[in-house]
């Protein structure tokens, strides 16, 4: 089957206390270098309808550079190029940046429902989407096709 664009893929998260984890799909040629927190708003945003309110890179840590990692917090990422000012609505999304040899591009983004998402009951390794659908960080890395060399 032929598609016109990339293959949508879930990403999975969890509360942690009051801390949202985030599990972006990734290669394993892939490490993320940044994350950014967005939302939709009414009129321009920021000239395409969001807005950023929170963005961070320097991963900290070989787990947040292979794709799971603390939305904003200063513990996964070494800058905040714009820390949050304001509470997170109800719905938002999580933007990352990942590439590999030598190449970052914006690699896709998931959406989240705090309210749905803080009812969920998860053992250690499980994530949910925003589908409701529960996923290890395997099955959510195994969503991407991935060149073999």
């Amino acid at each position: 089957m032929l598609t016109n664009g990339p293959v949508p893929m879930d990403f999975g998260y969890r509360m942690e206390g009051e801390e949202l984890v985030v599990a972006a799909p990734l290669c394993p040629a892939e490490n993320i270098y940044g994350a950014v927190i967005e939302t939709a708003v009414d009129g321009e945003g920021r000239g395409d309808g969001f807005e950023t309110l929170w963005s961070a890179s320097g991963p900290r840590s070989p787990q947040v550079s292979r794709g799971v990692f603390v939305v904003d917090s200063t513990r996964s990422f070494t800058t905040q190029e714009k820390p949050r000012s304001k509470p997170l609505p109800k719905v938002f999304y999580v933007a990352t940046r990942t590439g590999s040899a030598g190449e970052v591009k914006e690699a896709g983004s998931g959406t989240v429902d705090l309210g749905r998402l803080k009812l969920v009951e998860l053992a250690d390794d499980e994530f949910v989407t925003y589908e409701g659908k529960v996923m290890t960080r395997e099955e959510i890395n195994a969503q991407r096709t991935c060149s073999k060399t």
